[in-house]
């Protein structure tokens, strides 16, 4: 079975679609009452949670660390691969290594690139990208030497200009092609962004590195109308799946929210 887990972050942070922003004990507690398998951590730094804290948490809940999602360094601190900077873009990479170091000492899979890829905002385009693949490359050779997948999340055109889709995801990966660099489809996205959620999931089964599950509305899944039964029926062949995370918005609380999507997920999975 695919492992559940829930986006949570001990912040409260401008990034909205986080579940017990600012209650990380409690929102544990309560996910591994749920039955959840364990959490994606969102944080800004390494110092926004202890260690050693943080592992009897999810010890006494029974639950796992699988990924830290890194999108608050840029909301809150301006950091992004893509930066135009190259001095930004290196203390970027810097800053990842830092949640690659965390999550492999904790024993995770996971560090995801989403909205600290930034965006290309120069006019020299061209240039921009190459600077921001070269960051991309940097921290993926140093993720490679600690065994964590980077995951490279397709965002839709009203947040970013880059990797919007799945196959954009693909094409960059194929021209530097890792065992451990993989595609993050999250559901809200990409029911923005392509022709077929299914059809981009079957047909890149093999970059498929994880899913998000937020429903159309960007809710806990069963609150929109998002085919879950349809998008996950073939999760099976997808060999380097990690988990089904979900990342929505804590509406109308994050219990509500995280017992909602619980209880949809595993209709479809169990």
């Amino acid at each position: 079975m695919v492992p559940i887990v829930a986006s949570v972050t001990p912040n409260k942070t401008k990034f909205g679609p986080l579940l017990y922003p600012g209650e990380l004990e409690r929102g544990i507690k309560e996910l591994g009452e749920f039955g959840y398998d364990g959490i994606e951590l969102s944080l800004r730094t390494i110092q926004d949670v202890d260690e050693s804290k943080l592992s009897k948490m999810l010890q006494d809940a029974n639950m796992k660390l699988y990924s830290i999602a890194t999108g608050q360094s840029f909301i809150e601190d301006g950091l992004s691969l893509f930066h135009v900077e190259k001095e930004k873009r290196d203390q970027t990479v810097d800053r990842l290594k830092t949640f690659v170091d965390l999550i492999d000492s904790l024993g995770g899979k996971a560090v995801i690139l989403g909205g600290i890829r930034g965006k290309i905002d120069s006019s020299d385009p061209e240039s921009q990208f190459a600077g921001g693949a070269d960051a991309i490359e940097s921290i993926l050779a140093y993720a490679e030497q600690k065994k964590v997948t980077l995951l490279l999340e397709a965002i839709n055109r009203y947040e970013t200009n880059l990797f919007v889709t799945v196959q954009s995801c693909v094409e960059f990966i194929k021209e530097r092609p890792s065992d451990y660099l993989k595609v993050l489809g999250d559901a809200f996205h990409m029911n923005i962004e392509e022709v077929s959620m299914r059809g981009a999931f079957d047909e890149y089964a093999d970059y498929i590195g994880a899913i998000h599950t937020a429903d159309s509305n960007r809710l806990a899944p069963g609150m929109g109308h998002t085919d879950f039964d349809d998008l996950l029926s073939n999760r099976a062949a997808y060999p380097n799946l990690h988990y089904l995370g979900v990342e929505v918005l804590p509406l109308p609380d994050s219990t509500t929210c995280a017992e909602v999507a619980i209880q949809t997920l595993h209709k479809i999975t169990r």
